[in-house]
């Protein structure tokens, strides 16, 4: 009986231990089996851990965008932390950006189109300004020139008066030598008269001779009067005009006379300007040839009289020694020196028709008188210079009623071309 309960109780025991053994082994593999999980759910855990910081930080970023976005775009409340662009105050600030540039067109809906046609506007604007900054240039460039051309015409105003007043003064003292000529001629006259009437008397016997010579100084006496008149009234133009204005640019102070190449018309040239419908005979200005054509040419208008009666298309012009319709005869006296030497004045001479001769004879229109001689006929020098109007050549053109014309009067009409 005892070795059957040991026996029995010694298979208890075993089986006890199988059975904690394999409790022992069934906790040990739960024991994996929980480990293995929770391993899975620690790396769940860290998993949605990241996640969430990953979505935590694209929130911050999104926020931050919206951020400065708003700030970016404005219309929005400068109050709160993270601002947000108000959508009702961004639409109306839109349409009213489109209303300062008078945009409606219907392909602007959002601020980057608006933005875009802003910049496209603004470069119009730019090339616009530009553009009206190039006229303002250019318009100041016309002033500038305008008021060169003025100070250009006043300084040539101021030298035409200058030498106007030169002129009257030369004039003056021409006047008062011609006078200071006629009355030692006339005194010469009584002289020679008184010494006839001698002769008369003491020759009873030659009085038809006597009374024949008498008449001839009386002629000669009377010629050089004529001629000394003729030389004061220089200033008065003859009775045919030589030309007619045909029309007047008062503005450009030009106009268009009806002689041109055919005429022996050149640059230079000048002439009166006579109101050629009332007779009068008044100088109104003068003109000089600028551009010569073939049925007419350009004059330029220089000192006139009077503003209120400047010349006109149908006034007609003069030039004392100007007639490009026959040949005509001069014969040069003194000293040609300054604006036209002798071979230049016989050019101009020649292109206006007149013959230039070596000596004064029947056929002499014109003694043209320079300045001064410091030789003779021969060509010696003088010990005193010798006045053109005390050569023997002088007082005979004065005898034969030739006309005497000054150099100045020359140099007046006639300008040299540039």
């Amino acid at each position: 009986m005892m070795n059957r309960t040991r026996r029995g109780a010694a298979r208890v025991s075993i089986t006890w231990i199988i059975v904690v053994m394999i409790a022992f082994f069934a906790s040990l593999a739960m024991v994996f089996v929980f480990d293995g999980e929770l391993e899975v759910e620690k790396k769940k855990v860290v998993t949605a851990i990241e996640a969430k910081q990953s979505a935590d930080t694209k929130y911050d970023a999104e926020v931050d965008y919206g951020r400065q976005l708003s700030k970016l775009l404005g219309w929005y409340d400068k109050t709160l932390a993270s601002p947000h662009t108000i959508v009702a105050e961004a639409e109306e600030g839109l349409t009213q950006f489109k209303d300062a540039f008078n945009n409606n067109e219907a392909s602007v809906t959002d601020m980057q189109s608006m933005i875009k046609r802003a910049g496209e506007e603004r470069n119009a604007l730019i090339a616009e300004v530009r553009t009206l900054k190039a006229q303002v240039e250019g318009m100041k460039g016309e002033i500038a020139a305008g008021a060169a051309s003025l100070a250009t015409i006043s300084s040539e105003k101021e030298s035409e008066i200058q030498r106007l007043r030169g002129q009257i003064s030369d004039d003056t003292q021409a006047a008062a030598d011609t006078v200071d000529g006629l009355e030692s001629q006339l005194a010469d006259a009584r002289a020679t008269a008184q010494e006839t009437l001698r002769q008369l008397t003491a020759k009873s016997g030659e009085v038809g001779t006597i009374k024949q010579q008498s008449r001839d100084r009386d002629a000669v006496y009377t010629t050089r009067l004529e001629t000394m008149t003729r030389r004061l009234a220089w200033s008065r133009e003859p009775e045919r005009a030589d030309g007619q204005i045909l029309d007047v640019s008062e503005k450009l102070g030009l106009a268009y006379i009806n002689l041109g190449k055919s005429n022996r018309l050149y640059g230079g040239m000048r002439f009166s300007i006579v109101d050629g419908r009332t007779g009068d005979n008044t100088v109104k200005a003068y003109c000089e040839v600028l551009n010569v054509m073939d049925g007419m040419s350009e004059v330029k208008i220089v000192d006139v009289r009077d503003p209120f009666d400047p010349p006109t298309a149908g006034d007609v012009i003069f030039n004392p020694l100007y007639d490009p319709t026959g040949l005509r005869n001069a014969v040069l006296l003194g000293r040609f020196t300054g604006t036209y030497n002798k071979a230049e004045l016989r050019a101009l001479l020649e292109g206006i028709n007149i013959n230039a001769q070596a000596r004064l004879d029947k056929t002499t229109d014109y003694l043209i008188v320079g300045a001064e001689m410091y030789t003779d006929a021969d060509g010696e020098p003088l010990d005193d210079p010798l006045q053109p109007s005390d050569s023997p050549i002088y007082k005979e053109a004065q005898a034969m009623g030739v006309r005497i014309v000054p150099l100045k009067l020359v140099t007046d009409y006639f300008r040299k071309s540039n």
